[in-house]
């Protein structure tokens, strides 16, 4: 028995149902949802289930979906698509197979991310005496309503392979996810640090990119930060 369910990292939930096996074998149904499991309006998230049998293995059988607020969420294709108009909401949502049902999962609406854009310059200098840069200022913008967004996340990387071993974010990585707060920028300012007994290169470049719900690059993804080690 198989019980991997590959490549979603995802939050998983199941709800099943007794052991008859009615709903063509079926007897509980794998949900899972991206955290945070958000939708921005003129984007789509595809919801993403799966049927199991009594022993706990897959049925290939559709897993269909359904809003209980069609005032806020609209399914664009019943096996998981959504999508919204609105620009804040809390949607509820359900798979099923047959008379089978999900637990009721509640989704967040957020306003469009239309860019992310840089809050400090692009070139930042690391004295030679500091042990991190001062923040990598970013934020993830919507036009309307205008302000940022929040409940996303901006994606830090050092694309410098020469970097490895002598720089770290405060996860101890080369990458450093952020989630953003009510202006759209890390909640958690993003420092770049030195790695003690380690000489940096004298530049290092740190790319920046965020994701609509449906991986979509919101504009302004790969941008650059320069960081100049003194």
């Amino acid at each position: 028995m198989s019980r991997a369910w590959i490549g979603l990292g995802m939050i998983g939930l199941a709800a099943c149902s007794d052991l008859s096996g009615g709903n063509n074998g079926v007897v509980a149904l794998e949900v899972r949802l991206p955290s945070p499991a958000a939708v921005e309006p003129d984007d789509t998230l595809l919801l993403k289930a799966r049927a199991l049998d009594a022993e706990g293995d897959s049925v290939p059988v559709p897993v269909l979906w359904r809003t209980l607020d069609d005032s806020l969420l609209t399914i664009v294709d019943s096996t998981g698509a959504v999508t919204t108009d609105k620009t804040s909401g809390q949607p509820r949502v359900q798979a099923y197979v047959g008379s089978l049902g999900s637990q009721i999962l509640t989704l967040t609406i957020r306003p469009r991310s239309d860019n992310l854009v840089l809050t400090v310059p692009a070139t930042i200098t690391v004295p030679a005496a500091d042990t991190a840069s001062a923040p990598l200022g970013a934020a993830v913008q919507s036009l309307n309503p205008a302000g940022g967004v929040p409940g996303t996340s901006i994606l830090y990387e050092v694309t410098d392979p020469a970097a490895l071993g002598t720089v770290r974010f405060a996860n101890g990585l080369l990458q450093f996810r952020g989630a953003t707060g009510t202006d759209g920028a890390p909640v958690v300012p993003v420092l770049l640090r030195k790695v003690a007994s380690a000489t940096p290169p004298g530049t290092v470049l740190v790319q920046v990119s965020a994701s609509r719900p449906s991986g979509t690059p919101v504009p302004g993804s790969g941008q650059q930060f320069t960081i100049l080690f003194q």
